[in-house]
């Protein structure tokens, strides 16, 4: 199936276009990232907005090697059929008590503006990338080597070169393509909420 089949999405009001662009897919090459491009994913991440400048996320990531390898056996059953073949895979954390031991109450929101600059900069640079909440949350700490009393886990993301549907295990092509979201009436209400 081609990449303009696979993606029907057709925006509603003047939004840029690489909002709609963008989707995860679970297909991926097994051609590798070079540091150049790994580097300016996490360029991108890095000038993500956060409250009083904390940059309260962190990312772990590996692409080969005995560390890929741990880093794969954090993988749920369903996706560990897919997500190994990704060129990189970022276990994601946000920084939730600070170093006097209270609370940073926006370190996922703030962590989950930077995991979507780093996947507004992979799709720009016609690269993939998924996230991926099936993964041994607990485990990810020792596999990171991030202290557990400081940060959160929050997923893992695969990202790499978009594969096609022969790179998926057959039962899962059917449903690989972008799919939609809510209204916008449904999540965007003028003065009070109401159903």
């Amino acid at each position: 199936m081609t990449e303009d089949v696979k993606n029907q999405r057709v925006p509603q009001a003047d939004a840029h276009e690489m909002f709609a662009d963008r989707w995860s897919s679970r297909a991926f090459s097994k051609q590798k990232l070079t540091d150049d491009q790994i580097a300016a994913l996490f360029e991108a991440a890095r000038w993500a907005p956060s409250a009083g400048n904390r940059q309260p996320w962190l990312f772990v990531y590996a692409t080969d090697g005995e560390k890929r390898e741990q880093f794969n056996s954090l993988l749920s059953d369903s996706n560990a059929i897919w997500a190994p073949k990704a060129a990189m895979m970022i276990l994601v954390f946000a920084e939730t008590t600070n170093e006097d031991g209270g609370g940073v109450r926006t370190g996922m929101f703030d962590t989950g503006a930077a995991w979507m600059s780093l996947a507004l900069q992979a799709n720009r640079m016609g690269l993939n990338s998924r996230p991926m909440g099936g993964i041994d949350l607990d485990a990810a700490y020792d596999v990171a080597g991030v202290p557990r009393d400081r940060y959160t886990t929050m997923c893992a993301v695969a990202v790499g070169y978009r594969g096609t549907d022969d790179d998926l295990h057959p039962r899962m092509v059917k449903n690989n393509f972008a799919n939609d979201r809510k209204e916008p009436g449904e999540v965007a209400f003028k003065d009070t909420y109401s159903v």
